[in-house]
């Protein structure tokens, strides 16, 4: 039987973004219209990870007809195969090699479903919005369309579509609904990812030209041109493993695995370049802060697993030390940076920085706990970034200012916010009981483990650094903001609104969820890493 369930989610939310802009008269049609197709995805993207986690979802009536069996999907080829589930393959401009090809695996499920729930939220967060209203909702939508897209696209050509499908909708939305400059933050963030972007294509096309008519035939007996990526995760799962299929050698991998990363790391984005990303984050708005953080930055960690890791095997493991300094100077630059921030939005746009620094560090591990730990960062640190943005956007609200000096007193004035605040703080420190504990203790217990480091262990107190730098600078932030008497600037600070705690009561929820029992999390990253990347240290 034959499942739908993925284009389901990219016809809802597209579906979604054409009505809301079509029908949304006013704000509220605007809002309602929005709210009501995202949560269909986030019904639909739940219901996924139920199946995913083997609950018998397709069981149930009407739902099989859209989930099928849930079955991974075997090339007609002898040999290792990475399991992709809820597989879709139809035939696209076959003259060129391009197919519609979806499918979903550990490593991508716990983003397509925190996708549609950060959207959603932001919805929700966003309910005062009164600017442009219909074009807002809908392009929030459109942006769920896209993100949604990249984690589901199995074909080069598609990937790379939604891959830059994700700029517009983010570009429109600083653009128009930003701070003060927020033209320059927008064009900054379209010129750094597009330039990314066109770096990452020159690898598709290479691997196009010249080895996908070779790895084609050798996985699906196919002897064309494809941009399946399906073909190149076979074939390098081959190459590693009993098989040992003839695949590309290492010194064809390593210019494609380096443009590959540098169109990743933009993205991530990692130091040195990483400058667009405080700018966008203080310009966007809210909503926009909070998709940009939880999920797009989540793209470029993705990529390095599905495409890096995935296809380059070879190469990744004899570049894991570019990967290492990437991260660990960003979580060491990130941290001291943001001891020196007075506005509250720049000090969480820099911290997010330094926490996808962790990604390349267990990446760079080659070990089964450090690359988990690093793929289970991506979807904690999503949770927490949300949390934190949507902080910003309530104290500007409440305020009237995000500036550090001109805060304090809080705890008083705005106790319902306070305690989110002391939570996230906490959280985003890697508190014991709180989510992003596991992934960044699996990271450094990953990295010290692994066999690349060797004689260089000691060498992991560099970024053992960031960790306490962390805590000073959120601790030092809850002194200021939290404590003291009110300023005579902000005698008028109100509490959060009713719209704005909702969200805070499903984030909050989630971060104690996946801290008391990541399991149900781990154990999807855990069937990717032992399946798709067998070569790992620790397996």
């Amino acid at each position: 039987m034959a499942s739908y369930v993925l284009t389901a989610l990219l016809v809802v939310p597209f579906l979604g973004f054409l009505v809301t802009w079509a029908l949304g008269r006013n704000a509220t049609w605007a809002k309602l219209l929005a709210l009501a197709f995202s949560l269909v995805e986030t019904a639909l993207a739940t219901l996924l990870l139920l199946a995913f986690l083997q609950v018998r979802i397709g069981e149930l009536p009407l739902l099989g007809l859209l989930f099928g069996p849930g079955i991974p999907a075997a090339p007609p080829s002898p040999g290792e195969y990475v399991n992709l589930y809820y597989f879709e393959r139809y035939p696209w401009v076959p003259q060129l090699g391009m197919e519609y090809i979806l499918g979903v695996d550990g490593l991508s499920m716990p983003l397509i479903w925190l996708t549609p729930l950060l959207t959603t939220l932001a919805i929700v967060f966003s309910w005062d919005e009164a600017h442009r209203p219909k074009e807002f909702f809908a392009l929030l939508l459109l942006l769920e369309f896209s993100l949604t897209g990249v984690f589901v696209a199995l074909d080069f050509f598609l990937f790379f579509v939604f891959w830059e499908l994700v700029l517009i909708p983010m570009f429109f939305l600083i653009g128009i609904w930003g701070g003060p400059n927020r033209r320059y933050a927008s064009l900054k963030f379209l010129v750094y990812t597009h330039v990314g972007s066109v770096i990452m294509l020159l690898s598709i096309f290479a691997l196009y030209w010249s080895y996908s008519e070779t790895v084609n035939e050798a996985v699906y007996g196919v002897a064309s041109r494809t941009f399946d990526m399906t073909a190149f995760l076979h074939g390098a799962l081959r190459h590693v493993g009993p098989s040992g299929l003839q695949y590309l050698s290492l010194a064809t991998q390593i210019p494609i695995f380096v443009a590959f990363l540098f169109g990743f790391a933009v993205k991530l984005p990692s130091v040195p370049v990483h400058t667009w990303l405080p700018d966008a984050h203080v310009e966007a708005p809210t909503a926009g802060s909070v998709l940009l953080a939880g999920v797009l930055l989540k793209m470029g960690g993705y990529g390095i697993f599905r495409v890096n890791f995935g296809m380059l095997p070879d190469a990744t493991a004899d570049l894991w030390w570019l990967m290492a300094v990437l991260g660990t100077v960003s979580m060491v630059y990130a941290a001291f940076v943001c001891l020196a921030q007075t506005d509250l939005k720049r000090l969480i746009a820099y911290s997010s920085i330094g926490h996808m620094g962790f990604v390349l560090l267990g990446a760079s591990s080659l070990h089964l706990f450090g690359v988990e730990g690093a793929i289970f960062q991506l979807f904690n640190h999503g949770l927490i970034t949300a949390v934190l943005f949507m902080l910003a956007g309530s104290v500007k609200h409440g305020t009237g200012t995000r500036l550090i000096p001109e805060l304090q007193g809080l705890g008083k004035a705005m106790p319902q916010f306070s305690f989110v605040l002391v939570i996230a703080f906490f959280a985003s420190l890697g508190l014991p009981g709180l989510n992003s504990f596991w992934s960044e203790f699996m990271v450094f217990v990953g990295a010290y483990s692994g066999d690349p480091f060797g004689p260089w262990r000691r060498l992991i107190l560099i970024p053992l650094i960031s960790i306490v730098i962390t805590a000073a600078y959120y601790v030092y932030t809850m002194q200021r903001v939290l404590f003291g008497e009110l300023p005579e600037t902000i005698k008028e600070a109100h509490d959060l609104p009713p719209y704005e705690k909702a969200s805070y009561v499903v984030l909050l929820a989630l971060i104690f969820a996946v801290g008391i029992f990541p399991v149900w999390i781990l154990s999807m990253i855990h069937d990717y890493a032992v399946t798709a990347l067998p070569w790992l240290g620790g397996i």
